[in-house]
């Protein structure tokens, strides 16, 4: 089975135009008597020049081919449903289903219950407002760090989300915490989710030159350094705890030592 997910824009845009091609070719080799077939053909032909590569191979080839098998003539219906049933078998083999992204799964989902013990109702309210935009920002990242290869390495290599939701659990344990997740919250954050919508944008153009991957490249690099900075910024918010812990380690040594 083909992942439509791992192919490169050039091979997508690449099966895209033989699968316009191929349209173009049935068009000319049915005979002008089966109208209703030239018609699904055409109307495939046609649609599949306006959308994405993905979209033309997922569904826009399948259907036109279902729509042209049922508009011939003198076949008999078992015979359509038979041909019918080819194609649906043949799509699943060549493209199969699209993945559901990383950010329908459940822990991405689960939701953190704010302790807000020592806070006033207006100190709430605020912390409140800025905790659901920071935790919607890490949503959103993760979900764009699905779209393509490169992005998922860095995903994966970095695990950029899993600190960036460590500081997010923490924040939501202890509010007071802010002042030392401000880095995190109001520019590390931020700024990869700027970068990331940006480098989508670029990635859906219809034709993308060697200036444009040079640009992509050079957003992978940056996008690495704000990972690393959002595992620093997580390392700052829980310092507190690993020195409580070494003074506590300390502690149990001395007194073991007497």
């Amino acid at each position: 089975m083909f992942d439509l997910e791992k192919l490169s824009k050039k091979e997508l845009r690449r099966g895209k135009w033989l699968t316009i091609l191929a349209l173009f070719i049935g068009v000319g080799a049915i005979s002008p008597v089966q109208a209703s077939a030239t018609s699904a053909l055409t109307a495939g032909l046609l649609i599949s020049i306006f959308v994405a590569p993905k979209t033309v191979l997922r569904w826009i080839l399948p259907l036109a081919l279902i729509a042209a098998t049922w508009s011939f003539s003198g076949v008999s219906w078992l015979l359509q449903v038979v041909l019918t049933v080819a194609v649906i078998g043949a799509r699943q083999v060549l493209v199969g289903q699209a993945k559901i992204p990383a950010k329908l799964t459940t822990a991405t989902k689960t939701k953190l219950k704010i302790n807000g013990q020592g806070l006033n109702k207006r100190d709430l309210t605020v912390f409140k407002a800025v905790f659901n935009r920071t935790n919607d920002s890490v949503n959103h990242i993760e979900s764009l760090l699905t779209e393509t290869n490169g992005l998922r390495k860095i995903a994966s290599e970095t695990e950029v989300i899993r600190f960036a939701r460590g500081v997010v659990k923490e924040l939501a344990d202890d509010p007071t915490q802010l002042t030392d997740a401000d880095d995190f919250v109001y520019t590390h954050l931020p700024n990869m989710e700027k970068i990331l919508m940006t480098y989508h944008d670029i990635i859906s153009h219809e034709m993308i030159d060697e200036s444009d991957k040079q640009q992509l490249a050079a957003a992978r690099d940056v996008l690495r350094q704000l990972a690393d900075q959002i595992q620093q910024d997580y390392r700052r918010i829980t310092r507190d705890d690993i020195t409580s812990l070494q003074d506590q380690l300390d502690t149990a040594k001395r007194t073991m030592r007497k």
